[in-house]
Formats: structure tokens, C-alpha cells, sequence
């Protein structure tokens, strides 16, 4: 099978230099997952949704929210600044890759993140034959990584190929053929995430067989265990996704709420409650759906509930899916929600073969990853730099010997 995974590491590195180096202090507890087809972002209506999708997003404040139908990287950006940052001004965005599957396709799907609990180090993209797959590789900011306890999560993002017939499942099992392939090379003790749209109208689908296939390295499962024939089936009306708007018109595809088209996958690590990384039980939900709409409006008053009808509204108007949501929970501590300016500092970052410092430098220092291993140690600080041409390109902090103080990140090329 032909499929390409291609990184962009060094446009990465450059971006998260503004806001990798936090301190250690402050206390949470979860990461907030929220996965939402925005339905040809911006240009699907023919009015602005920026006030929708930033109030849709203020009701549930994710801390990873995942995109499909996102058009280009201006607007991706203007999502981030006029939409994310204005509710946390710690949300930050991957860089926008368009598709290169298909050249002429303007929808892709993209990642934002709350750069006050996560770190991304990588991202990639996996080709087939309808559009991209879009990977993000993330870990967890807490003050456990210089003891070299690192929760690596890594978030796959699909949007996988449209409507009915055997033609169509095929190939949205040999699109999930190239995700589970990459999968594969993950490290068994690391963390996945499969979200976005899927497009199964029900589980004996090859595709879905395919995503939860348990003789896989990597096996995902559907954390609610809702499997069956979920199209035009009232029985699962709490998981449908599409659509909330019955008759809108336009480019939203109507019906009412009769399909479970969203997804969030989970590795099945993340289902054990023993994990320092887990799923929190309860809390996979079809954001806004009370569970009584079934072929109906999302805002139909008759549909009231946990939901508010403010909510289910700003829905009914921005996408004709809504959100799918869950969190995780983790026996961690994150890192402070600001910023502060360490010690001493390294530069040039990144760095080739030489990283200089400045600043307070008196004692030795250790290099080391993110996973925690030490890489170099016995470092004179007052030596003014240190040569580090023969460490593979990466990320690595450096911290005194003593483990005093800020650890300080930098990234070699």
C-alpha cells in the first residue's frame, strides 16, 4: 500500500520555542478533548460563524480540540487568534499542512492545543487516497519530566471518505489501513487518540472493524461500547452526531440527528484506570445532544436537557455535526499557566553543533530528554558553550546538576 508519512520538524521546533520552557508548579488534573467537523470552514455560509464556534467552544474550554473542514492556514490562524485565545490565551496551533493527497481538496483537518498542559514536538501526515491523515504528536507538561516520567499522547485526525455503499467503506478501510499501519510504530507505553469524522453508519463497516482490530500493536476501542447500526436507529440517538439541523438548506446536509458519523477512538491503555493516563469513565458525550432529538432540530425545544438551548442553538447554526467530547484524567501535576524567564537561557535555539548560555551558569550541568534520559552530564557552565553536533535532532532540556531550578529547552537540529 502506498502511503507517506512526512515531518515537519524543523518549522515544529521553531514554533514551540516561544513557549516550551515553563516552570513546575500549579495543579490539574484532566485534559479536555474536543473533536468538531466545522462544515467548510469559513466559507460553508454565507454568514460568519466566528461567534458560534467561539461560543460552542467557551461551553466546554477543551484543552486539545481537534478539526475537520478547516479551509486554508489564514483561517486556521484566525481561529486560534480570534476565536481560542480571546477564552485561553495558552491555546496554540500545529502547523497548517494542506492536503497532499488531493491537491484540489481546501478541507482539512488540524489541531489546536493548551500549551500550559501539552507540548507539541511533532506532527505528520499520512497519504491515501482521499485525503490526508493528520498526526500530532504530543506530551504532557507536568513536573514529573525531569525525573524522566514523560505521558507521551499521540492524536491522530481523520475525516474519512463520505456516503453509503460498499464502494465507499472500502475505502474508508483502506484509509484507516494506512493509520493503523503508522500506529503500529508507536511505542507500546505511549498514549492514542483517534478522532474525527468517520463517516460509519454502522459497526460491521470493514473500516470499523479494521480501527478496532484487536491483534494490531496499537488497539483502539470506542470508550462508550455503543457498537450497532447507528443510522436512522433511535435506540442510539444519545451518540448521533449529524445532523442538528433537519432542513437548513444550503450547504448543511439536513435529515435531523440520525447518524453517529463522530468519533473519538481510544488506545486501550487509555481505559485503564491504573494508568497515570486514563479515560475518565462518563465522560465520552455528543456535545449538546440531550438524547432526545432524534430526526430533529438540535435546538428544537422539545430536545431540552442537560444541554442549554443557548448552546444547542450557537450548534444548530455552526455545523450541521456537532462536537464530540471526553476527557482525560492523569495522577500528574501540570506546570504553572504562565510563563516565566528561567536563570539562564541557551541560544542559538535551535542549535546545530554548538549551544551557547548565558545568564547565571555557575556549577555543572545535565542534557536530557523529554523522556528523561541523560544525554550528557558533567557540563561546566562557566565553559560558555558546549558541543552537541553528535546528539540526534530533538528536543532536550538542560537543567543544573543538582536539579536546581527551571529546566530550560532547546532544540538541536
Amino acid at each position: 500500500m502506498n502511503f507517506m508519512k512526512n515531518t515537519n520538524s524543523a518549522r515544529i521546533f521553531k514554533f514551540l520555542l516561544l513557549f516550551i520552557v515553563l516552570p513546575f508548579y500549579g495543579q490539574t488534573d484532566s485534559l479536555r478533548v474536543m473533536s468538531y467537523n466545522l462544515l467548510q470552514y469559513p466559507s460553508g455560509t454565507t454568514y460568519s460563524r466566528e461567534n458560534y464556534l467561539s461560543a460552542v467552544v467557551n461551553e466546554y474550554r477543551p484543552d486539545i480540540f481537534t478539526v475537520c473542514e478547516m479551509e486554508d492556514d489564514i483561517v486556521a490562524s484566525q481561529v486560534l487568534t480570534s476565536v481560542l485565545q480571546p477564552l485561553n490565551s495558552a491555546y496554540r496551533q500545529a502547523v497548517f499542512e494542506y492536503n497532499h493527497s488531493d491537491p484540489n481538496s481546501n478541507m482539512q483537518q488540524f489541531l489546536y492545543y493548551n500549551s500550559n498542559k501539552l507540548v507539541l514536538y511533532d506532527q505528520s501526515y499520512l497519504i491515501t487516497e482521499v485525503r490526508d491523515i493528520n498526526r500530532y504528536d504530543l506530551y504532557l507538561k507536568t513536573n514529573s519530566l525531569a525525573a524522566g516520567d514523560t505521558l507521551f499522547l499521540h492524536v491522530y485526525v481523520v475525516h474519512l471518505k463520505a456516503s453509503g455503499g460498499t464502494e465507499n467503506e472500502n475505502k474508508r478501510l483502506r484509509m484507516l489501513q494506512v493509520l493503523t499501519a503508522d500506529a503500529q510504530t508507536i511505542p507500546p507505553e505511549h498514549y492514542v487518540l483517534v478522532a474525527g469524522d468517520f463517516n460509519f453508519y454502522y459497526d460491521g463497516e470493514p473500516g470499523f472493524a479494521e480501527i478496532t482490530d484487536t491483534t494490531h500493536t496499537t488497539v483502539f476501542a470506542d470508550p462508550v461500547q455503543r457498537e450497532g447500526y447507528w443510522h436512522n436507529n433511535s435506540s442510539f440517538a444519545d451518540v448521533h452526531t449529524q445532523s442538528p439541523n433537519r432542513s437548513k438548506g444550503g450547504n448543511f446536509v439536513g435529515g435531523g440527528m440520525d447518524d453517529r458519523f463522530d468519533f473519538i477512538f481510544t488506545s486501550v491503555n487509555l481505559l485503564q484506570s491504573a494508568e497515570p493516563l486514563h479515560y475518565r469513565t462518563g465522560s465520552y458525550a455528543a456535545f449538546g445532544n440531550n438524547g432526545n432529538c432524534f430526526n430533529g432540530n438540535i435546538n428544537d425545544p422539545a430536545c431540552s436537557g442537560t444541554y442549554s438551548q443557548s448552546l444547542r442553538d450557537n450548534l444548530y447554526e455552526m455545523s450541521d455535526h456537532i462536537p464530540v467530547v471526553l476527557t482525560l484524567e492523569t495522577n500528574h501535576t501540570f506546570s504553572i499557566t504562565g510563563e516565566t524567564v528561567a536563570a539562564f537561557s541557551l541560544y542559538p535555539n535551535p542549535a546545530g553543533e554548538w549551544l551557547h548560555l548565558r545568564g547565571n551558569t555557575d556549577g555543572n550541568f545535565q542534557i536530557f530528554t523529554p523522556a528523561g534520559k541523560i544525554v550528557r552530564r558533567d557540563l561546566e557552565g562557566n565553559a560558555g558553550k558546549w558541543y552537541i553536533g553528535d546528539l540526534k535532532p530533538g528536543i532536550y532540556y538542560v537543567q543544573s546538576q543538582n536539579k536546581a531550578g527551571i529546566p530550560v529547552a532547546f532544540i538541536k537540529l
